[in-house]
């Protein structure tokens, strides 16, 4: 039976975080894709007519260019998804198990 309790937990967890997670990223980008949308297909400048620059002068370098932060920021927040379940799931056992030692003590005296 413990072992269904467990596994209870950690898929009750796990959907609620993957709700939160797939809310954050439709809501915010439903908003940013719907500000400027006018249905037209975008308009790409030739490289002879200077396109390889953005909109608006700003540069944005290639799939794969400068994408360090981005990998460390996704790795910074898995670790931190995982340490949170691994609290939620290990924080109570440990909690029980002081009260069950804790009885087990003043029982005995």
């Amino acid at each position: 039976m413990k072992t269904l309790g467990r596994i209870v937990i950690i898929l009750t967890a796990f959907f609620l975080l993957s709700g939160v997670m797939i809310w954050a990223v439709n809501s915010s980008g439903a908003s940013a894709a719907s500000a400027d949308f006018d249905g037209a297909p975008p308009q790409f400048r030739d490289a002879e007519e200077g396109g390889e620059h953005a909109e608006g002068g700003e540069f944005r370098p290639e799939r794969g260019e400068g994408g360090g932060s981005r990998w460390m920021f996704g790795l910074i927040k898995n670790v931190g998804v995982m340490a949170i379940l691994v609290t939620l799931i290990a924080l109570p056992k440990s909690i029980s198990k002081k009260k069950k030692r804790q009885a087990a003590v003043g029982a005995g005296r």
